[in-house]
């Protein structure tokens, strides 16, 4: 039985070729369809809408949507350095 090893510490767990995050949103879309009584609606906007977050992170790195939440103040993670203390 062999094991998968991710190529790099940092990779972002993934679900079939899916990383979690576009699948948190394609089942968002597909559950909010499905409660409208829109199942195929649901399913179809929430493969565009996986395919334009897909296309939106691609080159930028795993960890883009992050920094753009705190850049734009929707993120509570703030970074380490205000614990820091500055010496002169």
């Amino acid at each position: 039985m062999r094991t998968r090893i991710p190529r790099y510490i940092d990779d972002p767990p993934q679900i079939f070729w899916w990383e979690i995050d576009e699948v948190v949103v394609f089942s968002g879309a597909f559950v909010v369809g499905a409660l409208g009584g829109q199942t195929l609606g649901g399913l179809l906007g929430g493969f565009a809408l996986s395919w334009l977050l897909e296309r939106l992170k691609s080159g930028r790195g795993s960890a883009f949507l992050l920094h753009l939440a705190y850049w734009y103040g929707l993120s509570g993670v703030r970074p380490e350095s205000h614990k820091e203390r500055f010496f002169e």
